[in-house]
């Protein structure tokens, strides 16, 4: 709900993908008590930090954003949240670029992030984020939420702790998923569980710092079709049965799809086909080839 009153939601999250997730609303700002309407607030650099103010009458929200952004991200985190969408521009909840004021300087810098925003991302920067102005391109979308059912999956699988094994597994069955999103995040996740576990680091933790190591390394998106296009590419190295004549074909294919001729939803679906057909039904293929449900109709406009 925006400051005056007036509806702010993002109609395909909270009308479309909302069939395949369980959205939870949260407003920072009528949460500490600002309420609807509410005065427009603004970050505003001083000697010693940057607060939170009212510029109309000068009250400062500081100190309760503050309190309320930790109180609220642990209990978020408490919730099993799998992302979080952030509204841009805003002095709560914008992830960049966020408007700071000197004084009584009319002018701002675009230099800021909302006060929530940064408590939470702070304390929590294993939590995929985004803005949800980058929601409306799609392939933003597919990569935020191919993000969150990544880091959903690692919750789940890690729902009664996590070992040595666990932690390996998971990280082999999402190997071509890592590397067709952020190429050099397999070999440095790799490196990240094989030296904590050499200094006898608790599992608990070591899974901790891979999610939030792969976290960041996904968190930029590629444009490029490279990437994925190289992980298509091993995906048929591993189905030797594959007649040659099929392998053929589908390397032709995915060639296209690297020159821009065919978008990736053709590719992958003919190698999910040939997957199906002779692969050996690893899981690490499914979470490469379908990371979100096609249902929600973003793969098609990939």
């Amino acid at each position: 709900m925006r400051s005056n009153g007036d509806a702010a939601e993002f109609r395909m999250l909270n009308r479309v993908w909302s069939d395949h997730l369980e959205l939870i609303g949260v407003c920072p700002e009528v949460a500490i008590g600002m309420g609807v309407p509410r005065p427009t607030i603004r970050l505003v650099k001083g000697e010693e930090r940057i607060s939170l103010i009212n510029p109309k009458n000068g009250d400062d929200y500081t100190d309760k954003m503050l309190e309320y952004a930790e109180v609220q991200s642990d209990f978020l985190i408490n919730s099993g949240i799998s992302g979080f969408v952030f509204k841009k521009g805003s002095p709560s909840c914008g992830l960049e670029r966020v408007k700071v004021y000197r004084g009584e300087n009319a002018h701002a810098e675009k230099v800021g992030a909302g006060m929530f925003a940064k408590v939470f991302t702070t304390l929590y920067p294993h939590i995929p984020v985004i803005e949800e102005g980058r929601l409306s391109d799609p392939l933003q979308a597919e990569h935020f939420l191919a993000r969150v059912y990544f880091f959903d999956e690692w919750l789940n699988v890690g729902v009664e702790g996590w070992s040595a094994a666990k932690l390996m597994q998971f990280h082999s069955e999402n190997k071509l998923f890592l590397l067709s999103r952020a190429p050099d995040a397999k070999r440095i996740l790799g490196r990240v569980i094989a030296n904590a576990f050499e200094n006898n680091e608790h599992p608990d933790i070591v899974a901790l710092k891979y999610m939030a190591e792969a976290q960041n390394h996904l968190s930029t998106l590629d444009y490029t079709s490279g990437p994925i296009a190289h992980a298509m590419e091993r995906s048929v190295g591993r189905l030797p049965l594959m007649p040659s004549q099929d392998r053929k074909e589908l390397i032709e294919v995915i060639s296209r799809y690297r020159k821009g001729l065919l978008s990736r939803s053709a590719a992958l679906t003919l190698l999910g086909h040939h997957i199906n057909r002779y692969g050996d039904g690893n899981i690490r293929h499914q979470n490469f080839i379908a990371p979100i449900p096609y249902k929600m109709g973003l793969m098609a406009r990939v």
